[in-house]
This record gives structure tokens, sequence and C-alpha cells, in this order.
């Protein structure tokens, strides 16, 4: 075990480190309890190894620090509250920027493995109460992301969790969590469930049943700052374009091998973003129109593949119309036309 000195005193029962070339400390693992005071309050960096049979945290040095000496992560060794913009939060993981504001916080940081589920880790999660510009709800959370202002940047849900936002569209039902700009206003969410939006082009139903990423930072459906929508992912919605020699060209989310059953195929989401006078389409190539010179709407696609069809509400997982043996939706055009 070896002793260090840091920015914030003195660490104890250092069992494994790593510094810069400079010779600074980068992060370590301690066996020991510390306590280090930062501007979310005392941690107690995590310190205690996991126990055999028992729930496992997620591997992670027990601190890490930038090149200058402030902290930039603390695992914390028990669930602890903390001191955000928001409120106090209980957390297991709390992440600063490299002036000491607190970047993002994690109410918990249990490992997923054959021993311990997802749901088990979502017994444990707290419902938060919040009350946001874009709406007031609860809900467990995975994780809150501020700016370096204090701003609430962006906020992820836990699996399964819907929340109701305000947008600049009108109300919609979100999974996953949602993003803002700094001033408060709605820059981008995931929807629920297909829904129906105006857009320059005309309705487009919007909904990505395959949605990646670990956090809320970036959302299928975006906003400008204005509030104008600039981006949007369908399944459900196809664009008729009429090319300047008179023929009718189809644009459509295309169609690949399931990421279940590769003897499966699934409807992979059409991306459509409106900038100025200007559409692009992302579908089986890249598209873009004038839109002042260009005759171009939207139409209801009467299928969509399994994949994308289970996944939405009221599709195969559990709503009203679920899908044929084809793996096409039954309901074709009505399989949304009320969301």
């Amino acid at each position: 075990m070896k002793t260090m000195e840091c920015q914030y005193g003195e660490l104890r029962g250092i069992t494994n480190f790593m510094t810069y070339k400079s010779g600074s400390l980068k992060s370590c693992i301690v066996d020991t309890r510390n306590e280090v005071t930062t501007s979310a309050g005392t941690l107690v960096p995590q310190y205690r190894p996991p126990v055999l049979g028992e729930r496992q945290k997620k591997y992670r040095s027990s601190l890490s620090f930038f090149e200058n000496g402030q902290i930039k992560s603390a695992a914390l060794d028990d669930s602890t509250p903390l001191q955000t913009p928001l409120g106090v939060f209980h957390a297991e993981l709390v992440t600063f920027y490299e002036d000491g504001a607190v970047n993002r916080v994690f109410p918990l940081n249990g490992k997923i493995d054959g021993y311990w589920s997802e749901q088990n880790e979502g017994e444990l999660a707290e419902v938060f109460d919040f009350d946001l510009p874009v709406g007031q709800f609860s809900a467990k959370i995975i994780a809150l992301h501020f700016y370096p202002s204090g701003a609430l940047k962006s906020l992820t849900l836990w699996p399964g969790e819907k929340i109701v936002l305000q947008s600049p569209v009108g109300e919609i039902s979100a999974r996953t969590g949602f993003a803002l700009y700094e001033n408060g206003s709605l820059r981008s969410l995931e929807p629920a469930e297909p829904a129906n939006l105006l857009t320059p082009i005309g309705v487009i139903a919007a909904y990505d049943p395959e949605m990646i990423g670990m956090n809320a930072d970036q959302n299928s459906v975006q906003f400008d700052p204005e509030g104008n929508l600039i981006s949007v992912k369908t399944v459900h919605t196809g664009i008729k374009v009429i090319e300047e020699d008179g023929s009718l060209r189809q644009i459509e989310p295309v169609e690949a091998p399931s990421l279940i059953d590769i003897f499966e195929m699934r409807t992979v989401s059409m991306q459509v973003d409106f900038t100025g006078e200007l559409v692009q389409i992302e579908a089986d190539r890249i598209y873009a129109y004038n839109l002042e010179e260009t005759d171009i709407a939207t139409f209801i696609r009467s299928q969509v593949l399994r994949d994308a069809c289970s996944a939405c509400a009221g599709c195969g997982s559990g709503g009203s119309c679920g899908s044929g043996d084809d793996g096409v939706c039954e309901k074709g055009d009505d399989c949304f036309k009320n969301q």
C-alpha cells in the first residue's frame, strides 16, 4: 500500500495508480477509507472490495484526476448525498469538470452480469421528482448531465421509464431521456411512441426503435434554439418527391438483417434534417432538396418489419396490433394513426 499527496490532501491505502507523463496522479484504487472534499460535498471513494455473491460495483478507479490535479471522477463506496445545481441527489458515481464544477451524477453504479440483472439494479433505483421548464415528472434515472455553468444539459431515464415533455410542437411522451440548451429550452428527445410531428414537408411519425447510446445527450427528435424542428427519425413515414424531369421518387426507410435473427429483416429508421430552405434525407443514400423548388410530401408506410414494429408502442411489445407470421405489422396504416 502507498500513500500519496494530492490537491485534496493525503490519499492512503493506494493499491494501484497511474500518473501523467508530468508525474501528476491520473487515477488510483484505494483499500482504505479516505475523505475528499469537493463542490458536491465530502466524498468517500470506493475502497471496500466486493463480496462474492453480493452486488458488484462497476470496475473503475476509486478516483481519477485531471493533469492540473482537479478531481475528474469519484466512484463512491456508498450511496452519498451530493449537492448538485438541481438539489441533493444520492449517487454512487460523480464526475467533474476541470474547474471543479459537477459534470455528471449517477445514482447507481452497479455491475450488470450473469448474477445481477438490470431488473435487480432497477429495484434499487430511486424515483426522483423534477420540476423543469420542459415538464414536471417523477422518474427513475440513470444520470444527470450538467453544463459547466450548472444548467442541466441532459437527463437519462432508467430503461422502461416514460415521461411527458412540453416541446415546441406540443406534448410528447418520451423514453431514454432528453437534452436541453443552456437556457433550459428543449434541444432533443426520444419519443416513447410514434409521434406525429408537422414538418416543412408534411407530417412525420417520429420514432427510432434502434436509438443508440448510453446517455440522452443526443436524441432522434431535435430542435434549434428558437424551437424549430431540425431533425427527426422515422420508420413509419415515407417521402414522395417530384424530380426535375417530372418523375416520382419514393424514399423510405431501408430494410436490413434483423439484429435478433439474421434470417429475418428489420426496418431501419430514416433521418430527415431541415436547414433553412433545404431538406436532407438519409435512407438508402443521402438525398438533398430545396424546399422552395421541389414538390415534396410525406405518406404513411403500409408496413414496418418486425424488429422496429415490435418495439413500437401499440405494436408487438404488448400493444394492440402485433406482427404477423411474415414479420409485418398487421394493422398497416392504422398502427399509429391515433398515436
